[in-house]
């Protein structure tokens, strides 16, 4: 079970009035064993009402008592079946709009990835400098290459299996426009030519640590105890699979002199020939001002999603 890109299907479900953040966690329920915790008529069902369905689409307020109860469904029918009580999942975070506007930091998400690496077209890597235990770390050698016919498709950015962000001419002019701090650019390579239309995000700039309130695992529950597809790097650079949480970090100076950094950490797939595809790779989180936020958000520019950060005490 892993987290899945963009949704319309759920329904909100079993939601608490909140003044504050309100974080809902939607899942992709397994309908041969949804009515141990669901009604029929909670949520969405998906699949052939006649055939049968297959999946129960819900969201759920994770304040709720009901997210405990998850935990254990899970646990039953893992035990108890060999099989998953759910699919795939994704969080969601909902901010009122006096906590945006008091952010001092946040979390930039890109909402569509990309099922290709630029390794596959011809962009090369040196994983030299890389950690020999998950493969953060490593250095981009040649301008980013992508296949014939590559779109943005009316985004303006999105993020590839090897954490490498392919943004639009417009967001790069906008971001030049306004002085934004901490941004550096590079080429984008299309069948041997130099796009116009597209350039390389790059992942050089200002960097900070993660603090360790920033939940990262496999997935919600880890109904399987001591066992993770992804472990923590004994090095402390790879910190999980997933982040399961906001994200927090510790306070730092570049916080306030630059409008985009990245963590010093990453998380995600290893790129040390073990499991998953060799096309992943670590990666950071990608940070921004207020500003950043603002500018982003005035100008219409597609593809981003954000939440809070916070900044921790050292």
């Amino acid at each position: 079970t892993h987290p899945y890109p963009e949704t319309s299907l759920a329904i909100d479900f079993l939601l608490e009035t909140k003044d504050n953040m309100k974080e809902l966690l939607e899942l992709r329920i397994n309908y041969k064993y949804a009515n141990l915790l669901f009604k029929e008529s909670d949520g969405v069902n998906l699949g052939d009402p006649i055939l049968g369905y297959s999946v129960k689409v819900v969201k759920i307020d994770t304040s709720s008592s009901i997210v405990d109860k998850i935990a254990s469904v899970t646990k039953q029918v893992y035990e108890q079946y060999g099989e998953c009580f759910y699919f795939g999942w994704a969080y969601k975070r909902i901010y009122t709009s006096k906590e945006m506007h008091e952010a001092r930091l946040l979390n930039i998400i890109i909402r569509q990835q990309l099922e290709f690496g630029g390794e596959e077209y011809g962009t090369k890597y040196d994983q030299g400098p890389a950690c020999d235990l998950c493969g953060s770390g490593y250095k981009q050698l040649s301008p980013l290459r992508l296949k014939k016919g590559f779109s943005l498709r009316k985004r303006d950015a999105v993020i590839t299996l090897a954490n490498e962000i392919i943004v639009s001419k417009r967001f790069v002019e906008v971001m030049k426009a306004n002085d934004i701090t901490g941004m550096t650019f590079g080429p984008v390579e299309i069948k041997n030519h130099i796009s116009e239309d597209y350039c390389q995000l790059m992942m050089e700039g200002h960097s900070i640590d993660i603090a360790e309130q920033t939940r990262f695992g496999d997935e919600p529950f880890d109904f399987v105890e001591n066992k993770r597809e992804i472990l923590p790097c004994p090095n402390g650079d790879l910190q999980g699979l997933n982040i399961l949480s906001e994200a927090y970090v510790k306070n730092s100076s570049e916080i306030y002199n630059h409008d985009f950094i990245i963590s010093k950490q990453t998380y995600g797939m290893p790129n040390t020939g073990g499991v998953g595809s060799p096309l992943w790779r670590p990666r950071p989180l990608l940070l921004c001002s207020p500003k950043w936020y603002q500018i982003v958000q005035q100008n219409k520019l597609k593809g981003f999603s954000f939440e809070i950060a916070h900044i921790v005490a050292n």
